[in-house]
């Protein structure tokens, strides 16, 4: 099933780009929260550690 039409093979592409791009920034930001995230437990752990002493 071929697309005799350039111009729509042309306009999918590149809505397939958009669409990897939109993706690559949704994980690279869901990146950041859970990192910064895991940070944040980990500075209140060293914390309530100090406490317990």
């Amino acid at each position: 099933m071929s697309n005799s039409n350039p111009n729509e093979t042309k306009l999918e592409q590149q809505r397939s780009d958009s669409a990897k791009a939109a993706l690559k920034g949704q994980t690279e930001d869901n990146h950041t929260e859970n990192t910064e995230a895991a940070a944040d437990r980990i500075a209140d752990n060293v914390e309530q550690a100090k406490k317990d002493k």
